[in-house]
């Protein structure tokens, strides 16, 4: 079994925390629609500015647009790529963003940028080159499909950004030490929680620029037939996951798998679908390949706690949605699963204290919202508050009329 690891990492996915007046201006930004859901984030600035959309009014500098557009022009046809980004222009945005948002067709793709302190920061460098390499890393995010998987920053994308960066910037005319300094602003302990320290940035720099000057196959940079399989396997582990049928839910996770062997996720959802048949081996087995592949990336905590909960192991489950819960703040399934450990544990105070926490942070799924009403009944009916009870299970049935869990509960304990 995987020994628990110290988790380095603090908050990984900012974007998740966004609050309503942040939703708000977000809709400045793209139509307003509300299958529109921000997927990634990623700040070039990581350490000195978050994600947050400035209001209407400052959006939109045509003049810097069309700038930018220049110079994305001048990247993507380095790699024969067609420009298909969106370009926002934001005054005091102080960064330069990759960002992403989920519609029902697909994904609307986004450079956000404040042009002035680009180029105030490029005055700063005295390097000619430092908006064009900033603009490639950003670009770098989006054309090796880091958008697919949910999750914001981490060191292990940035360095592929840098490398495409690196690559770019030859491939434009930089030198090497050119192209590597676009990092001098950085000490030499600036990084984490989300970025690499400045000697990792500078090699993945060197790593890009040197496989341009020497024409080999860049076989580490995903261009748009790598960055198609991975959003054909994320398209099918989707699929999977809003099926109940374990043949078909199995059928989807391996085609995801077929594209993405490393898939992490989708090796995860595999365990779970084994566990769903209390196969307990392989549910942990699986489980367990993807922590060793994505260590920091809560949702694969979560799928571990629910295998060693149904194994009775209820501490060491507890410890690994702890985790989850660390690494993403914002995860009401994750309080959820905590809850439901604590049932087990019988600390039914703790649970329904959960269960009001993951409520609050208004799930989207209206069956996962049913079931945590559901286990905050059952821990008020547990502490004889049946009138509290009452209301969680009529609500969760408004919800969720064919949930059997009330019944089956309050059959038991009739």
């Amino acid at each position: 079994m995987i020994t628990r690891t110290l988790i380095f990492f603090g908050l990984l996915l900012s974007a998740v925390s966004i609050t309503a007046q942040k939703k708000t201006r977000i809709q400045s930004i793209v139509k307003k629609d509300t299958h529109n859901k921000l997927s990634f984030a990623c700040n070039f600035f990581g350490s000195s500015a978050n994600y947050e959309p400035v209001p209407a009014s400052e959006v939109s500098d045509e003049n810097a647009e069309k700038w930018m557009n220049e110079l994305v022009a001048r990247i993507t046809s380095v790699v024969g790529l067609r420009n298909r980004f969106r370009l926002v222009a934001l005054q005091n945005f102080n960064n330069c963003a990759a960002v992403c948002f989920n519609n029902e067709t697909g994904q609307e793709r986004f450079i956000q940028f404040d042009r002035q302190f680009l180029e105030n920061f490029q005055k700063r460098t005295n390097n000619k080159w430092f908006v064009t390499g900033v603009l490639a890393h950003e670009l770098g995010h989006h054309f090796n499909g880091h958008s697919l998987d949910g999750i914001g920053s981490r060191p292990d994308k940035e360095i592929e950004a840098d490398e495409f960066a690196g690559f770019i910037l030859q491939k434009l005319g930089a030198k090497e030490n050119e192209a590597e300094s676009i990092f001098s602003f950085l000490n030499e302990t600036d990084g984490p929680p989300t970025h690499p320290i400045k000697s990792k940035r500078y090699a993945a720099v060197s790593r890009g620029w040197n496989s341009a000057a020497g024409n080999s196959i860049w076989v580490s940079l995903l261009l748009e037939n790598d960055a198609d399989k991975k959003e054909i396997a994320y398209e099918a582990l989707m699929a999977a996951r809003n099926t109940n049928n374990t043949t078909q839910k199995l059928e989807l996770i391996n085609k995801a798998l077929n594209k993405v062997p490393a898939y992490a996720e989708a090796i995860s959802e595999k365990g779970l679908v084994y566990l769903q048949e209390n196969k307990y081996q392989l549910a942990s087995q699986y489980c367990e390949e993807a922590l060793l592949l994505e260590p920091y990336i809560g949702i694969l905590r979560l799928n571990f706690s629910k295998v060693l909960m149904a194994q009775k192991n209820y501490d060491t489950a507890l410890s690994f949605v702890q985790d989850a819960i660390y690494l993403r703040p914002v995860f009401p399934e994750a309080y959820h699963q905590r809850a439901l450990i604590f049932l087990n544990k019988k600390n039914y105070v703790q649970a329904g204290n959960d269960c009001s926490l993951a409520l609050l942070m208004n799930p989207d799924n209206t069956e996962t919202k049913a079931d945590i009403l559901i286990t905050k009944g059952i821990a008020h009916y547990e502490l004889k508050q049946e009138e509290i009870a009452s209301a969680c299970f009529s609500e969760a049935k408004k919800l969720d009329p064919y949930n059997k869990r009330i019944e089956k509960y309050l059959s038991i304990n009739k």
